[in-house]
């Protein structure tokens, strides 16, 4: 029997049809919400109606009667004849747009949310149709094209950059220390409240995974049931140096037995580590082209850009590729990565919300001696340009290690991990699960940070089932390894 869709009373089925019908917010459900139409664009783009609400919340919930925020969410509704509780789908980030977000979520047929329940999305403080809009940074801080940048340029760079970012805002009269995931999953309380539910279901990846657990931690009681995917703990914000050096191994490992590749395209950690010499010894000089001005780049480019590339399965089969056609000395590809790290710049918003969830005295510890072990290649490029001299510099509060501590809760949570996300690794999961007595972990092999998991129709089949309330348990959905593409010209010769 799914729940009720309001707090204290069941919905005949033509009562809610005809709301459905007219777009018209369900009466008796809020008290201070105003609402419009809204026509969001879901699965291939084609449009969903919905229902636009806009709330005033404060900009500290410990101040109720201060300064407030307009709060935008959106509400889609089922045609389900007796749904469960809606379901809040929390955008990743910190800083992607839940409103526009959720459209997608509503209507995408391998999810297929609007079969269960209603689905809100909420434009979290500082993002989207939420006001103040916090959609530009600061300050751009540009550093010099025609010379190669190492850690402590970016990182003095960044400092600089988060510093203007934060006086910006803070003239312009925004008082950024209210931007955190506290004062979020407050928000979303108080969007609860005032649609009179009891009960709400908590659809959160990536950075919404992270405001996932700090509301439920805070107000788990009026938490039906929780998808929590691509998992960021309250301690995992400031990623682990030494999960991106596992996960080239593991890169490595594949590559090592690929048949298809060349002979030193099998050997991956050999390419990456001679070509980081070479440009510490020999800056590369990219010309100007359609896309970008001269640079010079240097090893740090190459770090910056292998470590975002082992995130995605997609983007580690180009790897052996575009490291022989760098041994080969055809930079180009390293181009746009080297040009976006010369120009750094923040949005007030998410740059306030990672440094506030911050790490704790051990994490720090932890990291500092990975970035330092003689066998990283790729120190903490994963960081660039959000290194801890940003946080400093932005002055943001940091909520303490309270915030980051393991908590319980009885709530049935699903979470779901890929084994080649170096971002949300699943022992994120698995340092989280001895305080969720109802927890469920999916682990799935060679995913990483993008959605792949919905390639399997077990895992399809499996969430539906959770989200109907039924019992699924943990287990590994294993998805093809990564094919590693043919370098081009051995690709030409083949056809």
């Amino acid at each position: 029997m799914h729940g009720l869709l309001t707090a204290g009373r069941i919905l005949a089925w033509p009562l809610l049809a005809a709301a459905i019908l007219s777009g018209a917010p369900l009466a008796g459900e809020t008290s201070g919400i105003r609402w419009e139409d809204y026509t969001g664009r879901g699965f291939r783009n084609a449009p969903l109606e919905g229902e636009l609400g806009r709330l005033r919340v404060p900009v500290f919930h410990r101040e109720p009667t201060g300064d407030t925020i307009d709060l935008a969410f959106v509400r889609f509704r089922t045609t389900h004849p007796d749904p469960g509780p809606p379901i809040v789908f929390l955008a990743g980030g910190p800083g992607g747009s839940g409103i526009e977000a959720a459209a997608l979520m509503a209507s995408h047929p391998q999810i297929r949310l609007l079969e269960h329940a209603d689905v809100i999305g909420m434009d979290q403080r500082g993002t989207g149709l939420t006001r103040p809009d916090l959609s530009e940074p600061g300050w751009i801080e540009t550093l010099p094209f025609d010379e190669p940048i190492d850690r402590g340029k970016l990182a003095a760079a960044a400092a600089r950059a988060a510093a203007r970012t934060s006086d910006h805002w803070t003239r312009a009269g925004v008082n950024l220390d209210a931007y955190n995931s506290v004062e979020s999953a407050d928000d979303l309380d108080t969007l609860r409240r005032e649609l009179g539910l009891e009960k709400i279901v908590l659809y959160g990846t990536s950075y919404g995974s992270h405001l996932g657990l700090a509301y439920l931690r805070r107000h788990g009681s009026h938490v039906e049931r929780a998808v929590l995917t691509k998992v960021e703990g309250p301690n995992h914000t400031w990623k682990l140096p030494g999960t991106v050096q596992t996960a080239l191994r593991q890169a490595h490992a594949l590559a090592v037995t690929d048949p298809s590749l060349s002979e030193r395209a099998r050997d991956l950690t050999g390419m990456l580590r001679s070509l980081l010499s070479e440009l510490d010894q020999r800056p590369v000089e990219l010309p100007a082209d359609d896309d970008g001005e001269a640079v010079l780049i240097g090893s740090l480019d190459l770090q910056v850009a292998v470590s975002r590339a082992l995130a995605a399965a997609r983007d580690i089969e180009q790897l052996p590729g575009m490291l022989e056609t760098f041994l080969d000395g055809d930079w180009t590809a390293l181009g746009p990565t080297a040009r976006d790290l010369r120009r750094v710049s923040f949005l007030p918003m998410p740059l306030m919300m990672d440094c506030a969830s911050g790490a704790t005295p051990e994490r720090r510890q932890r990291i500092a001696r990975e970035t330092g072990d003689a066998n990283n290649l790729l120190g903490d490029a994963i960081y660039a340009p959000l290194y801890p001299e940003a946080c400093r510099a932005a002055g943001a509060p940091d909520l303490g290690d309270e915030f980051r501590q393991p908590f319980e809760t009885s709530a049935p949570t699903l979470f779901v991990s890929g084994t080649l996300d170096i971002r949300t690794p699943p022992s994120n999961v698995e340092e989280l699960l001895p305080g969720f007595s109802r927890g469920i972990h999916v682990v799935v092999r060679n995913a990483g940070h993008p959605a792949r998991e919905l390639m399997s129709r077990e895992y399809r089949d499996l969430l539906q089932a959770f989200l109907r309330g039924e019992a699924v348990e943990d287990c590994t959905i294993q998805l093809p390894e990564p094919i590693f593409s043919r370098p081009p010209d051995e690709a030409e010769t083949s056809d």
